[in-house]
């Protein structure tokens, strides 16, 4: 088979580059080894939330300046600027019927599943971010949790707006929907919650709501995103059924707000004429001098997979984009040059779990033009993207999202403006 370009994975970087090159027209196939780790994503997209002493930064841009010359920001800095990748890829994210609000100027605080308060860039339309809470008129919420849901805590929701000075109630509703579901409680999960939340089912939940909010004067209600998220749908159509202002709290484990994200995106793709690959796993390549010719997957029986371009977005140690052995950190893929800690093995972490470990900096080694290198020199036709790059720990740093985006534009806007 033979395309423009090649995207292989499908993860937010993957996809955001499959996206701005089918929109110019070009044939993109992408390239899907299994879930995206976007199914993951509670709702927001960090661009860049802790400096080095875990402080929560309130202009990331500003920030990005301290940023060492290896971390990517600095790449696509000097590239593009980080405004103009920043807006283009929140267009996309637009373009694909993703609506979010937020500032690259600006970090807004939005809560964990936990009730933590964490910075990020932008945030889906009707999740809880401290700008609705301030906007609320009186400091009083009721927290609404489903009976027998496994994945939503209200104790800490409730504990968050508690910090803040308001008065919470935690109530619990119940339908026959519910009750059907959790006859198996390994089924009460979210994404499970949002298969059976529609039509009717829905309208019984937002009686249900209704009927235990109607003892007590909050200003608002809180529920957990376990309603379809997917454009102008589900999500919405409860917060009109509802008597009073409904916001939604992410949720534990399997995200409904990310798997609307994913799923926008794919269709969006999909309508642009791309071609995904599902269940496909690069497990070898021809390569014809510093270039890329062709891939090979695991379902293809030894048929070539041709284009005149490709990225490479498959992840970090997550996804298996890259792998530790005892002695070395490999891209297993491509057998693609890999920047790693200096040092041995035990130079990697440290000994605190949820300190800065070393080994996160980990990725593909790359040109100043963001394509991979090989045998110490850089493959002509192949772009790295999202957080299989070098020089960031995307956790600590709250920076991976704004990483992929941000890199997938620019590598993208790359292979248009020089072909």
């Amino acid at each position: 088979m033979k395309f423009d370009n090649i995207i292989i994975g499908a993860g937010l970087a993957g996809l955001t580059a499959a996206i701005r090159l089918a929109e110019e027209g070009r044939k993109v196939g992408l390239l899907s080894a299994g879930r995206s780790a976007m199914h993951f994503n509670s709702g927001s997209f960090g661009l860049l939330g802790y400096d080095a002493g875990h402080n929560v930064i309130d202009n990331p841009v500003e920030s990005m300046a301290s940023l060492p010359a290896s971390h990517p920001y600095s790449r696509l800095s000097a590239l593009s600027g980080i405004a103009a990748l920043a807006t283009e890829a929140n267009a996309v994210l637009r373009r694909a019927g993703v609506k979010v609000a937020g500032s690259y100027l600006k970090n807004h605080m939005r809560l964990s599943p936990l009730g933590i308060d964490c910075p990020a860039w932008l945030t889906l339309d009707g999740l809880l971010t401290d700008d609705v809470i301030a906007s609320l008129p009186r400091k009083h919420v009721a927290i609404v949790s489903l009976a027998g849901f496994l994945d939503f805590y209200p104790r800490f929701i409730a504990a968050a707006f508690e910090s803040r000075g308001f008065k919470c109630d935690i109530l619990t509703v119940d339908t026959s929907d519910l009750r059907r579901l959790r006859s198996s409680e390994t089924e009460m999960r979210s994404s499970n919650l949002s298969r059976i939340l529609h039509g009717d089912a829905l309208d019984r939940l937002a009686g249900a709501v209704n009927d235990a909010a109607k003892g007590c004067d909050a200003a608002a209600l809180v529920l957990p995103a376990v309603v379809d998220f997917d454009g102008d749908n589900d999500s919405l159509r409860l917060r009109q059924m509802v008597d009073r202002p409904l916001f939604y709290a992410p949720t534990m484990g399997i995200s409904v707000p990310g798997i609307a994200i994913h799923s926008r995106m794919m269709r969006h793709f999909l309508s642009l004429g791309g071609r995904v690959l599902n269940g496909h796993r690069v497990i070898g390549a021809d390569f014809d001098g510093n270039r890329l010719a062709a891939v090979f997957t695991d379902r293809l029986d030894g048929d070539r997979l041709v284009a005149e371009q490709f990225v490479i977005a498959t992840g970090s140690f997550f996804s298996k984009g890259l792998v530790a052995k005892p002695d070395a950190i490999v891209e297993p893929a491509l057998g693609l040059d890999t920047s790693a800690p200096a040092g041995d093995r035990s130079g990697w972490f440290t000994a605190d779990l949820l300190g800065d470990q070393p080994v996160m900096t980990a990725g593909i080694t790359v040109d100043a033009n963001l394509r991979a290198m090989r045998g110490g020199k850089a493959v002509d036709n192949l772009y790295v993207a999202g957080s299989v790059l070098p020089g960031t720990a995307s956790v600590r740093e709250a920076s991976g999202a704004g990483v992929a985006l941000l890199s997938a534009v620019q590598v993208a806007n790359t292979i248009i403006n020089h072909n």
